[in-house]
């Protein structure tokens, strides 16, 4: 009872559901954000007063020991002195923090598009994952039936050479093929096992029992049939896009920071202070409460070039915000371009590895006969084999590429959502 049990058996979308709650690069993502949603709370702070409360106590030990003063008497004294000050500092203008404000929207903006693209991020990794998974445990499947056959191969081959009617070079190129297709499934169940662990990275869940792709699942293109719809849709919509986008708002807004730094500030200043002295130097104390109001003016004259530096520095990382965004929308226009590309010619490419699987299997039935009546060798029925689960395992790879190429599709147009995983997931049974 103390030992862990494996998972229940979980479909795509509930495993996405797990990958929301554990995954951490996007909850990194989600703290990330978070954090970065207090930048206007903390712009808005430079419009709104300050207020500092100031409180000293000092006990004073005086001695006088000479003086012409005929007010002062010599000898020792020792005396309290509380000091308690109340200041209130209202920014009246400030043109760093105005472009402090603006600068801290579109950081929100863009931290809400990078949150939103790496929720989508996490649907196409599960995605992927799960369907590798998938993958891997149809190979363990086929390397096994592979290697089934292939030992009746094997054995076909000294049922001949113990009758005199093969020979031991047959034998050997079928126990040869045989060892191979034993290495290829131990392998495939290492590639299985690695797929698992890929797929609790994300999750945090070791999930055992999962689904399985359907025999048959409907096969449409993209529509609109067009790539330029899908173009247009992904240099508007794609997320990571925006989020550039708002990065060259961010480092504009920078640039006008920092150049504000040689505009003036003016500041109302109210103070309200209360000094209460035990003594003084001549003698008796004293008990004074002062207000002070003061308007302050802060003109900048001369800081050593330091403005001027950092708001060149500014100028430059804003050239780099305009050159990144370019990047990106570059990247973006290819992966549409690509998705797009690999999602029809899916279609059409799932089609053909059918009919080579039919074919495959067609020409293994034929050799197999041959060599039954002694018109083929074994090496011919092993090249069969070997040909018709290769033509299996590009088969059933192609359906899996071509579920997520339909999900990169919708990644790059900016239009990817749980939908879209459902939809994939009725493929699954």
């Amino acid at each position: 009872m103390l030992l862990p049990m494996p998972a229940l058996g979980e479909t795509l979308v509930q495993a996405y559901k797990l990958a929301l709650q554990s995954d951490p690069k996007y909850k990194g993502a989600q703290a990330e954000a978070l954090a970065v949603g207090t930048a206007i709370d903390q712009a808005m702070a430079g419009f709104l007063p300050t207020v500092k409360f100031d409180w000293e106590n000092t006990e004073t030990r005086q001695r006088v020991l000479s003086t012409a003063n005929p007010t002062l008497t010599q000898g020792l004294a020792t005396y309290p002195t509380h000091n308690k000050t109340l200041t209130v500092t209202q920014p009246i203008f400030r043109k760093d923090v105005i472009e402090r404000y603006a600068q801290a929207q579109a950081v929100v903006k863009q931290a809400g598009f990078t949150l939103l693209a790496a929720e989508q991020d996490l649907l196409l990794r599960t995605t992927a994952a799960y369907l590798v998974v998938l993958a891997a445990a149809d190979n363990v499947a086929l390397a096994g039936a592979e290697r089934e056959t292939v030992g009746k191969v094997l054995e076909f081959a000294r049922a001949k050479l113990k009758t005199g009617l093969g020979t031991i070079t047959n034998q050997h190129d079928a126990t040869a093929r045989f060892a191979a297709a034993q290495a290829r499934e131990i392998e495939a169940q290492h590639k299985l096992r690695d797929a698992r662990q890929g797929l609790r990275e994300i999750t945090g869940k070791l999930i055992e029992n999962m689904q399985a792709l359907r025999d048959e699942f409907p096969m449409e293109t993209p529509q609109p049939a067009n790539i330029e719809p899908w173009l247009e849709s992904a240099l508007e919509q794609n997320l990571m896009l925006k989020a550039k986008r708002e990065a060259v708002e961010v480092a504009q807004q920078e640039v006008e920071r920092q150049r504000a730094g040689h505009w003036p500030s003016l500041s109302l200043l109210g103070t309200r202070n209360r000094r209460d002295a035990g003594s003084t130097l001549y003698g008796g104390g004293s008990d004074v409460e002062t207000t002070d109001v003061v308007l302050r003016l802060n003109i900048p004259i001369y800081e050593g070039g330091l403005t001027s530096a950092v708001t060149q520095e500014a100028v430059h990382r804003y050239q780099k915000s305009q050159e990144d965004l370019e990047q990106e929308r570059r990247t973006v226009e290819r992966a549409t371009r690509a998705s797009y590309d690999a999602t029809v010619s899916g279609v059409a490419l799932v089609e053909a590895l059918k009919h080579g699987v039919v074919a495959q299997q067609s020409a293994l039935e034929a050799k197999v006969e041959g060599a039954k009546s002694g018109l083929f060798a074994v090496l011919p029925v092993l090249d069969a084999t070997r040909d018709l689960y290769l033509a299996k395992r590009d088969y059933a790879q192609s359906r899996y590429d071509y579920l997520y190429n339909r999900l990169r599709l919708k990644q790059a147009a900016g239009t990817l959502s749980e939908t879209d995983l459902a939809q994939v997931s009725a493929a699954l049974q």
